[in-house]
Order: C-alpha cells, then sequence, then structure tokens
C-alpha cells in the first residue's frame, strides 16, 4: 500500500541527518548495517543450474545470517516498452530483476559475509564467467546497485567489462555526454562513466 508502519521511536519530533533520516523512513535500521549488493536482469526463469546454485546457497549449514537474502521481482510490463537505446538503462526485455543483498554488523566479519555474495553470486552466474551477461537468459546489471567486483578480474572472469553489464551498447552515448559536460572528470567515482 506504499504506507509506512508506526515509528514509536520518531513520537518526538528530532533533528536527524539526512542520510539516517532516509534509511529510517523507508524500512529500518539499514543505516546501521554494514551491506553489500549484487544485482541481474533475467530475460526469462532461472536455469536449472541457476536454481540448484541458488537452493544451495540459501540452505547452506555453514552459513547462518536472517539479513542474507535474494530478492526476486517481477520486470517488464510497461518497463518494457521503451527502446533499449532510449534511456540509460538498456535492460528492457527481462522478466526479473534480482537483488542479491548481505547485511552484518561487526566489521570483523567483512570477509565472511563479502565470501558468502560473492560465492553465491558466482555460482549462480558460474557458466557466464560469474556474473550475467547479456545473453538469452540474463541481460547484466542494474547500475544503481554499484558491484565494483564487476571490473576484478578474480570476479568478473567474463571478459566483458563492468560498463557493458550495466549500460550495454549505451555507454558510448554516455562517454559522450561526460566529455561535453565533465571533461575535466570533477564528478567521478569508482564506476563513473570514463571521459
Amino acid at each position: 500500500s506504499g504506507k509506512l508502519p508506526a515509528l514509536p521511536h520518531f513520537q518526538e519530533p528530532q533533528r536527524l541527518p539526512w542520510l539516517q533520516a532516509t534509511f529510517e523512513l523507508s524500512g529500518g535500521m539499514s543505516w546501521r548495517l554494514r551491506s553489500d549488493y549484487k544485482s541481474a536482469y533475467l530475460r526469462k526463469g532461472h536455469t536449472a543450474e541457476q536454481i540448484a546454485a541458488t537452493y544451495k546457497w540459501l540452505e547452506t549449514a555453514n552459513y547462518n545470517n536472517n539479513l542474507a537474502l535474494v530478492q526476486i521481482d517481477s520486470y517488464g510490463g510497461r518497463i518494457n516498452s521503451v527502446g533499449a537505446a532510449d534511456t540509460v538503462v538498456p535492460q528492457r526485455d527481462s522478466v526479473m530483476k534480482l537483488q542479491y543483498q548481505v547485511y552484518w554488523t561487526d566489521p570483523a566479519e567483512d570477509a565472511k559475509h563479502l565470501a558468502w555474495i560473492r560465492g553465491f553470486y558466482g555460482e549462480v552466474y558460474g557458466s557466464t564467467g560469474g556474473v550475467p551477461v547479456p545473453n538469452a537468459v540474463t541481460d547484466g546489471c542494474y547500475v544503481n546497485y554499484p558491484d565494483i567486483d564487476l571490473q576484478d578480474p578474480a570476479f568478473n572472469r567474463s571478459g566483458v567489462p563492468w560498463s557493458t553489464l550495466y549500460y550495454k551498447d549505451n555507454y558510448t552515448r554516455l562517454r559522450q555526454v561526460k566529455r561535453k559536460y565533465d571533461p575535466r572528470n570533477v564528478f567521478r567515482h569508482r564506476q563513473s562513466i570514463e571521459p
């Protein structure tokens, strides 16, 4: 319904930092947690191998974290009526979008949780080098879940660059826009559009 449940800890008005307030009002305490995310678009249902890998990683006895999950959203409909070259996001014939997520609190456990999500994702997309390479089944990644592992050949063994996984053929046009509006590359991060 889009309505927020009662938030008793906000009965008294209070000032909060913008980011904390945004996370609190969007569903909870995720601003206090460490996390990692990965994504994939599917053009059709999972393959038998992907289903088996998903079951294996969600059912493993060696990893116990009730804040580790894969969220599977239906996709398509009106979204797919837009042409692949009409916006930055080219994935316009997918039926599902997957969000692999893991959350934890203790920095000493970073390696354990990152190993779990990397192993899970890498095995689900093992037949395409550990990432959802655009093909008949998968269609790359969702740009709003930045994943620096896509740039690391230890995790992306596909030979397909991160920019193709996010933008496919639209990346060339995005680079032209970058050259025009940010020729000195002032606005940048690890996965920003390259000049």
